[in-house]
Order: structure tokens, then C-alpha cells, then sequence
């Protein structure tokens, strides 16, 4: 199967705490990683077009290295792990990794083991990985490329057990739902969006799926819906605007600066932006901004992910982010935070 990495345009209380008016929101800017000598503090050939990231608590932070096949590991200072693994694709050789997720619960076991990551791709498939099984390889355990599914993004629940999978299939315009045998359970999609809008990128933040629809032409604009975890439409919370190829979303924690508590939301083009939303109305309260009040503009950016608050995954408050410049051929893992 031919690799695809490129764009989407390509492989077709709170309410109280955040005022009214946007924010004057200033923050400080820092690659840590890329695979471009001399664009980032360290230096790692693998970090191609970096897509998703997360991190377990007390974990280093996982990148999913979309141009590469493999996830790369560092810690909050940006300085690799010594643990490589690599993301398989339908035939031989590396996968296209996007979304990647942390299950911390007995749930989606494989060989005997739960997996402890999962990663979705480009190739259709959703690939899992647990140390006891292999150090470094994930291996599929869904392979939906027949169907030419296309998965763009990928997000899981966090209960004690009964968890679920959703993946953003950005060919066929749907989400795909699986239970926590790998087990397809339906799809959902929000049909009263216009024509050419289609699930780009996905997070399950505390029960409620939130789903970034984007232009599958690649044009301007974008829809932030909310759904249950059953796929049941509750909300269509930010549309038009702001929005421009979104992908990645987080919660700011209370210690974000101006944007504390905020919705973020990263634009996926050449000149991407994050804006803040009030997380309850969606209104619009500001865009990520460095010291002279200027958006802070990352090339390609990807996902967003706080820090968990220890040495090997950041300080709460730090923003850390993907990105695939030079239309996806480099990459990038660096950090915001307030100054």
C-alpha cells in the first residue's frame, strides 16, 4: 500500500472563570525536538511529520512520527528515551501513525496482555502495544484498508473497564466505535454539517467525545461537535471562525495564564494557530500569543497535550505540540507556556 502522509486535503463554573472578551494571552515558544539539525534543542531523525502525542501518568511523552512508522519517546526537556517502536503498516515495512492513545485499564488485551498504547493510521488499521509482547513493535489488531478507511485521529474512554475506541475516518466520513475486545460496535457522524466536512481529529475529555470536522477539500473553517461516548450528538459547539483544518483540542489547566480553562484548538495548515473557546459555549477568547501580542504560528501543527506534571512528561501548565513543517517532510515536538 503506497504511504500516505500528507494533510486531510490530500487523503480526502467554567463559564464564569473565562470573561467575555478575548484574552491578550502571552506565551513563550520552544522546539525541543526535530529531525532537522540546528530547528530544535536535540536532534532525532524519526521525528517526521509528528502527528499524535500522549503520556501515562509519570510517563515520558509518546510521539506518533507519522513520516517515520515508529513513536519516539521523550522526556519534557525534549531529551529522547532509549525506546523506539515501530507502528506496522497492512503489508511489510512501517505504518502511517496519527492519533495515539494511553490505556491504563485491563481492557483491549492482545497475547495475553493489555495494550498500553494504541495507535491509529493512514493505513486503516489500529495498532497495540505492550511491553511484555514486544519492546518494540506494535502489532494491528483492526485492519479496516479494505473498506479504505483512513484514520486521521484516535481517542479512548477512561473507565474502570468497558472502555472504548474512537477513530476519525477521514475517507468515509464517520467515527468508528470498538469495544474493548477491538470489536466494532457503529459508527457515528454529525449529518447536518455541509457537504465535504469530515471527522479530522478526536479526544475523549471526561465522557464526552469531542470531534474536529474539517474540510476534506482542505479549505478554511472546521466544526468542533460533542458526542457521548455512544455517539449521540450533544452539542455543535464551535464552528466557522477560528477554525481552520482543526485537529488537535485539550482542556488548559488553571495554571495556563490567561487561557486558563480554556477549550484549545490547533489549526493544521502552514501558518497554524491554537485559539481558546469557552469549553461550555464555545465562544471564542483568544489566541495563543508570544511576548509581542503576535499568534504564536507553528508550520503544520498537529496534536496538543498538557504536561502530567513530572520530570519525564512536563509541568501541568506546559503545552506541548506536534507538527509536520515543510509540508509534513520534517518534524517537529516542542512546548508553550505562560511566561
Amino acid at each position: 500500500m503506497q504511504r500516505r502522509t500528507l494533510a486531510l486535503s490530500v487523503c480526502l463554573g467554567i463559564a464564569v472563570v473565562l470573561g467575555s472578551v478575548p484574552a491578550l494571552a502571552q506565551y513563550q515558544l520552544k522546539n525541543l525536538v526535530s529531525n532537522q539539525v540546528g530547528a530544535a534543542t536535540h536532534t532525532d531523525p524519526l521525528i517526521v511529520n509528528a502527528w499524535g502525542l500522549v503520556h501515562a501518568p509519570g510517563s515520558p511523552i509518546w510521539v506518533a512520527d507519522n513520516g517515520s512508522g515508529w513513536s519516539t519517546l521523550y522526556k519534557g526537556s525534549g531529551k529522547a528515551v532509549n525506546l523506539r517502536v515501530l507502528i506496522p503498516s497492512v503489508v511489510n515495512g512501517p505504518g502511517s501513525p496519527t492519533g495515539i492513545v494511553f490505556n491504563g485499564s485491563p481492557d483491549f488485551q492482545f497475547q495475553g496482555w493489555s495494550a498500553l498504547f494504541m495507535f491509529a493510521t493512514l493505513d486503516g488499521t489500529i495498532s497495540a502495544w505492550a511491553p511484555q509482547v514486544d519492546l518494540n513493535q506494535a502489532f494491528i489488531q483492526v485492519n479496516n484498508s479494505a473498506s479504505g478507511a483512513v484514520y486521521t485521529g484516535l481517542a479512548i474512554s477512561s473507565k474502570a473497564s468497558a472502555n472504548r475506541l474512537f477513530a476519525a475516518d477521514v475517507a468515509n466520513n464517520k467515527v468508528d466505535i470498538f469495544d474493548a475486545e477491538f470489536k466494532l460496535v457503529s459508527s457515528f457522524t454529525d449529518a447536518g454539517l455541509p457537504a465535504g466536512f469530515t471527522p479530522f481529529g478526536i479526544q475523549d475529555i471526561n465522557g464526552i467525545v469531542y470531534v474536529a470536522f474539517a474540510d476534506a477539500a482542505g479549505g478554511r473553517g472546521g466544526f468542533i461537535d460533542t458526542f457521548d461516548e455512544n455517539g449521540t450528538l450533544l452539542k455543535r459547539l464551535v464552528q466557522g471562525g477560528k477554525l481552520n483544518q482543526p485537529w488537535g483540542i485539550a482542556i488548559a489547566p488553571a495554571s495556563f495564564g490567561p487561557l486558563s480553562n480554556a477549550l484549545l484548538v490547533s489549526n493544521n495548515t502552514n501558518s497554524g494557530t491554537i485559539n481558546a473557546f469557552n469549553p461550555a459555549t464555545g465562544q471564542f477568547m483568544g489566541t495563543v500569543t508570544d511576548a509581542h501580542g503576535k499568534p504564536i504560528v507553528i508550520d503544520q501543527l498537529w496534536g496538543i497535550e498538557f504536561g502530567g506534571g513530572t520530570a519525564n512528561n512536563g509541568r501541568k501548565n506546559q503545552l506541548f505540540f506536534t507538527a509536520g513543517p515543510s509540508n509534513n517532510l520534517a518534524g517537529t515536538f516542542g512546548v508553550i507556556a505562560p511566561m
